[in-house]
């Protein structure tokens, strides 16, 4: 069963949580390390925030913090969405890995609750997982 669509309204405030997120996530990650950081970002448990599906909070995700041609990398679109899943008290988790066949040291980073891959887009995308962070 497919939501109902968000208003103007409504998108413009997802967009600016997740803005607000952002800055928050650029620099707990200059901050701490990784597990940590990841550690401190998914307690939040739920703070009465509305409950957006997954999908519709991944799609959010990617087409909020894209400008243009430009994407931010992989692991800050992921954290994001993996706090806004948290927000909701949803059991997210963050995965990170490289490819089955790696060819250089680029990692990828996505979110999975109990065990599926919800984003943000491109996902998975074929990695095999080499850290997991609840």
């Amino acid at each position: 069963m497919s939501e109902p669509p968000l208003g103007p309204a409504a998108k413009a405030a997802l967009a600016v949580r997740i803005w607000a997120l952002l800055p928050r996530v650029l620099v707990g990650l200059r901050r701490d390390p990784l597990p940590a950081f990841v550690a401190r970002l998914g307690k939040a448990g739920s703070r009465g925030r509305p409950g957006h599906s997954p999908a519709r909070l991944s799609r959010a995700v990617d087409r909020s913090l894209r400008l243009g041609g430009h994407r931010p990398r992989c692991l800050v679109n992921a954290l994001v969405l993996y706090r806004l899943l948290r927000e909701q008290g949803a059991a997210a988790e963050l995965v990170i890995g490289l490819p089955a066949s790696p060819k250089d040291k680029d990692a990828h980073a996505w979110v999975e609750l109990e065990g599926v891959d919800v984003g943000p887009p491109p996902g998975r995308s074929g990695h095999e997982e080499l850290a997991r962070f609840s």
